[in-house]
């Protein structure tokens, strides 16, 4: 079984790695339910966000943490992700760490409004891979 869990982790973390872009379902606010298109980094299965500070996604993490993520390529050929978690919403202070994080990725990213750091803390992730049989999805659960 740890087999298995450690073939599962090692896909996610070449799909987090393989990926720049994530969509982040909320609920909470005024537009609720909310999806957003961000780009993201990663340390380890924990993915980390600059989320626009006065934005939707925002408003609703400010009333409901629990999110939805998926990333993938757009293809379902492909390998993708699909998990739920809570978002932590971190100080100001580490802003500028997790801007490294995402710019040591991809170094072109910028933003263009005040943005905050989030971190979001998957409780469950659901890998498909058609590649490896993955259908239904095997399960990370963190």
């Amino acid at each position: 079984m740890a087999e298995v869990q450690t073939e599962v982790k090692d896909k996610i973390l070449e799909i987090l790695k393989g990926n720049d872009a994530i969509m982040v379902s909320t609920t909470g606010g005024e537009y609720s339910p909310w999806i957003l298109g961000a780009y993201f980094a990663s340390k380890d299965i924990d993915i980390y966000l600059l989320l626009e500070t006065q934005g939707k996604t925002m408003a609703n993490l400010r009333k409901n943490l629990s999110v939805a993520i998926s990333i993938s390529k757009n293809d379902a050929m492909q390998d993708f992700l699909q998990a739920i978690g809570d978002a932590v919403i971190l100080p100001d202070s580490e802003e500028p760490e997790v801007r490294k994080l995402i710019l040591d990725k991809m170094p072109w990213f910028q933003t263009f409004t005040p943005v905050t750091p989030v971190r979001v803390r998957v409780k469950k992730y659901f890998v498909t891979s058609l590649q490896n049989g993955w259908f239904p999805a095997k399960v990370l659960e963190n």
